[in-house]
């Protein structure tokens, strides 16, 4: 979860003194959504299948565990840090939130994507007699930020990043699979539990971020819980509140990152995307939720930017 302090050039500043109008629900019946041309393309990629048999209080993820996760790097004044997260739904497409892509001025700009890292300090990675392809950089042709984000502010926290050139697909490099039935795109029951994952912070102490890639559990709690952001702020339903448990949550460095749920499908379970780490309180793991970006609510606008 970013808690708005991922890096201050790229945290929000915490004014919510607005009101919030909510995101216009995509009916997941419709015949356009069901036979929406990205669809053809997807289906070409086995999605959401892991090789594996701290975000605040998370456990290190298994090697191929989750091979849609990606990293954003940035430079700035001449030195580079990856400081976001995303998820490959595609060979050359990645799902990210718009905070992490703003363009300004001055401050980071993202120039690169890495895909297939788990502990940051190998490349390869090599768990027993196991190892995975050496880490894969591509560069970044096109950013496509959601038009209405910060639309009131720091809604619609979502931005499509097209790559310069597709990925090489691999076991430990695949795209997360994205929700398509009623089933997938229905709104979650309080005390579901959802998994994110990332290298942000694992404790509060220090600015040191994780080395090997975490994964957490949240559950969905009520909405009005998240309403406590600021004045006036009010959770739209094109959001998730998750979280509220102690010392479980995402943290700085997270933000972009994907929520997941697995499902069962007549190909066996498979990880699907439900959600992008937002942001969330200034001080992670105190008990109190994170705001996500529900991935069912924007599926037509991400299906219109794979191309």
């Amino acid at each position: 979860m970013v808690s708005l302090k991922l890096q201050p050039t790229l945290a929000f500043t915490m004014l919510l003194q607005y009101c919030v109008t909510e995101d216009t629900l995509v009916d997941p019946s419709t015949a356009a959504l069901a036979s929406h041309p990205a669809w053809t393309k997807l289906d070409k990629l086995d999605c959401g299948e892991s090789a594996a048999d701290r975000i605040i209080g998370g456990y290190n993820a298994a090697l191929g565990q989750f091979p849609w996760i990606a990293r954003l790097g940035y430079v700035e004044d001449d030195e580079f840090d990856w400081m976001c997260g995303g998820a490959l739904v595609s060979d050359r497409h990645v799902v990210t939130a718009a905070h992490c892509v703003q363009k300004s001025d001055y401050g980071p700009v993202l120039t690169k994507i890495r895909v297939g890292e788990h502990d940051i300090r190998k490349d390869p990675d090599c768990e027993l007699s196991v190892c995975a392809p050496p880490v894969q950089d591509v560069a970044v042709k096109k950013i496509v930020p959601h038009p209405d984000f910060n639309k009131p502010a720091f809604h619609n926290d979502l931005a499509m990043i097209e790559l310069e050139k597709p990925v090489t697909l691999n076991n430990y490099v695949a795209p997360v699979c994205l929700p398509r039935t009623k089933e997938q795109l229905q709104t979650f029951n309080m005390g579901e539990v959802l998994t994110v994952a990332g290298w942000g912070k694992m404790n509060m102490t220090t600015e040191d971020r994780a080395d090997v890639l975490q994964v957490v559990a949240v559950p969905v709690v009520e909405p009005s819980k998240c309403d406590s952001f600021g004045k006036g702020f009010k959770l739209a339903t094109s959001e998730i509140c998750a979280g509220a448990e102690h010392n479980k949550d995402a943290c700085g460095g997270d933000s972009g990152g994907p929520m997941m749920k697995i499902y069962d499908t007549p190909d066996g379970p498979k990880h699907y995307l439900v959600g992008v780490v937002s942001f969330g309180p200034t001080i992670c793991g105190i008990k109190k939720p994170g705001v996500y970006v529900s991935i069912a609510h924007f599926i037509k606008w991400i299906l219109d930017h794979v191309d």
